[in-house]
């Protein structure tokens, strides 16, 4: 604790042992750099060390002015006045500033009556005369924002942050402009019209190059477009911008998938849910990838924490079904499948594997049910009217009319054909294949 105390007090003795030209030097070097509120903390010190040195008292002055604040500019212009009244040129500069004043208030007095063309001129009149006063510049964009004329409006909003880089509002007019190109993209590619998407999303970055949903949306429409590998570059750019996207990593992961690239597609779908452990859909698509790799046991590990941090996920019940299926794990699979069928009841392949399930265990009142919902959802589908077949005849037990119907309905889907002819012939010379 001592130490810390002799630390404090030289520091302290350190600063206050500068002279205030000195700290008036490094305050205005602070604001010629354009650190605003560096340079105001700097001029305090100048004042701190001498509270009658005027020339920090102008500094503050025009750090307010700097600030688009005239009433505080002018404050600190008196105090100057008041610390060295021989100086003429503080006078004038006070004089000056309700010159300031007049233009800016004439400029929004036209704005309010809608005549922005009389507006932007008393802004840009201020602007020659006062270049350093942010305000003038983030009118004149402003009268080109209400005119709709954004890319003017967005130079004048970079102008005015060169001025002053800490002008809230102009970094927030230009974000609003990027959304306003970022709204016409998305509803462009709500039409259908990807092109048309594509150029405002452009758009959107020549405004504000990190608004990272328009890399994002460009790489959606790559993707759809069957560019992958550009999609890829896309969502990266996203990324950069903000790393704890986790939608950009599931995209990333989706695309990387489609070019056959195994390993990145994992690894950018753990990125997902490394920063939302919630995300459901990421534990799915990782799901996906191990059930065509045929590595169930991860598909497994990967689907059950995807019901496990979203009861009601119905594609991870079905997935979980499609591997137990492909293990004749015939109880799990019923099990998992109605789940997936009460939580999606217009999921016809889990009706379908469904019905398969039930099939394979006998059970064929279930099974009707199940082949029947799918054919309800997905009436051209063989599969199930083949499961319907088979669960309609219940080895030999059935209705042999209605497997036959079934089956010559399965025969309309040429993948299922073969299969419905064998069992068709099984119903009707049911001899033929008795052992």
């Amino acid at each position: 604790m001592f130490k810390k105390v002799l630390i404090l007090s030289f520091l302290l003795s350190a600063l206050f042992a500068q002279s205030p030209d000195e700290l008036f030097k490094t305050a205005q070097a602070s604001l010629d750099a354009g650190k605003v509120s560096k340079a105001e903390e700097e001029f305090n010190l100048a004042l701190q060390a001498d509270p009658t040195y005027a020339p920090a008292y102008l500094g503050l002055a025009h750090v307010s002015m700097r600030k688009g604040d005239l009433k505080k500019a002018g404050e600190s212009l008196k105090e100057a006045i008041e610390a060295d009244p021989e100086n003429k040129a503080f006078r004038e500069e006070f004089e000056t500033m309700n010159e300031l004043n007049t233009l800016m208030s004439k400029g929004i007095r036209s704005m309010k009556n809608g005549d922005a063309d009389n507006a932007f001129e008393s802004f840009r009149v201020a602007f020659e005369k006062f270049p350093n006063y942010p305000e003038s510049v983030f009118n004149m964009g402003l009268t080109h924002f209400r005119k709709k004329e954004f890319t003017e409006a967005v130079d004048y909003f970079n102008k005015t942050l060169t001025i002053n880089p800490e002008h809230k509002t102009a970094s927030a007019a230009i974000k609003n402009v990027a959304k306003n190109f970022f709204n016409k993209g998305n509803q462009s590619y709500k039409r259908g019209d990807l092109e048309g998407a594509l150029t405002s999303y452009d758009e959107v970055l020549k405004v504000d190059n990190t608004f990272y949903q328009a890399y994002y949306q460009i790489g959606v429409i790559q993707s759809k477009m069957g560019d992958k590998e550009l999609a890829v570059t896309s969502y990266g750019e996203a990324l950069k911008v903000n790393p704890k996207f986790y939608k950009g990593y599931f995209a990333l992961g989706l695309a990387k998938n489609g070019m056959n690239d195994t390993q990145g597609a994992i690894s950018a779908l753990e990125s997902a849910v490394d920063i939302y452990p919630g995300y459901d859909k990421a534990y799915g698509a990782m799901g996906d990838i191990y059930i065509n790799a045929k590595n169930y046991e991860k598909a497994k590990q990967v689907l059950n924490t995807s019901i496990t941090v979203n009861p009601n996920y119905a594609k991870g019940y079905a997935n979980l079904g499609i591997i137990h299926v492909e293990e004749k794990n015939w109880e799990d699979a019923v099990s998992s499948l109605q789940m997936a069928v009460a939580l999606n009841e217009q999921d016809a392949m889990s009706f379908f594997r469904l019905a398969s399930a039930h099939n394979s265990t006998g059970n064929c009142e279930e099974a009707k049910n199940a082949a029947r919902n799918s054919t309800e959802i997905k009436n051209r589908f063989g599969g199930a009217w083949f499961e319907l077949g088979i669960a309609e005849w219940c080895s030999g037990r059935g209705n042999k009319t209605g497997a036959i119907n079934a089956f010559e309905k399965a025969r309309g889907d040429r993948t299922w054909r073969t299969m419905a002819e064998y069992e068709i012939d099984k119903v009707k010379n049911p001899q033929k294949y008795e052992n």
